[in-house]
């Protein structure tokens, strides 16, 4: 059987999308502290990717006028600035388009935001009680859906008649694009490659630390064998790592 074909590149037809709102969609995939080897040169081969994509949207069905990141709550500048932080390889991208004339609009929110990360913590705990579990499910799902019906209000007020926008997200299932708008799925192949290599990269270091495990229950030297010259993380950490949500 064929392995699964994750990444496309969607090709508009421009005659059908002038004179109406365009939403150029980017999957979120961001730099991850402690990543194997192999993993930043593919984070940067996957935003190479996308701006070259986006160039030729833009070319077809119009050039970029609002860009919306997911993460930055704030406009212009200082927007930028969170997209050095939280997105570096997404950054000239973003600082290219906005020196052509686009605008980095505000769009996540930083409370709600930390209510769904400290939700989530509580959630993992582990408790005891079913009641209390219910209420921190409760209080999580509340503050995504006002978080992402933020996003969607973001889009449908900022995005003008026949404007065209970037939206970086990690997931858009739960944004609601704005009215009447024409979405192109930016999914180059270079995500294809970086999705598998990460799954592989994942599951190579959840079989060497079962291995190590088992050394260690048998009484062995758990590093024994271990050539440590391969396959050390990029940036520190322990060489142990799980993949985030790309």
């Amino acid at each position: 059987m064929a392995p699964e074909e994750l990444g496309r590149i969607e090709k508009p037809d421009a005659s059908a999308v002038i004179g109406k709102r365009k939403v150029y969609l980017v999957t979120m995939v961001s730099p991850l502290p402690g990543a194997p080897e192999g993993f930043t040169s593919r984070l940067k081969n996957y935003w190479d990717a996308i701006n070259t994509n986006v160039s030729q949207l833009e070319a077809r069905a119009g050039m970029v006028n609002r860009i919306f990141h997911e993460a930055v709550s704030v406009s212009g500048d200082l927007g930028l600035n969170l997209v050095s932080q939280v997105n570096q390889p997404a950054w000239s991208m973003v600082k290219n388009r906005m020196d052509s004339g686009a605008t980095l609009e505000a769009f996540d929110n930083d409370d709600l935001f930390s209510q769904i990360v400290d939700w989530s913590r509580c959630m993992q705990v582990g408790l005891s009680s079913q009641a209390v579990a219910d209420v921190i499910q409760e209080k999580y799902t509340a503050a995504a859906e006002a978080r992402f019906e933020g996003m969607s209000k973001a889009l449908e007020e900022k995005i003008g008649d026949a404007e065209a926008a970037i939206v970086i997200v990690s997931s858009a299932r739960s944004i609601k694009m704005p009215e009447g708008a024409e979405q192109f799925n930016v999914m180059p192949p270079e995500l294809d490659e970086l999705v598998r290599w990460t799954r592989a990269a994942s599951e190579q270091a959840m079989a060497e630390a079962q291995r190590a495990q088992e050394a260690v229950a048998a009484g062995e030297d758990p590093h024994a064998g271990h050539d440590h010259s391969q396959g050390e993380p990029e940036n520190g950490g322990t060489g142990l790592w799980t993949p985030g949500s790309a």
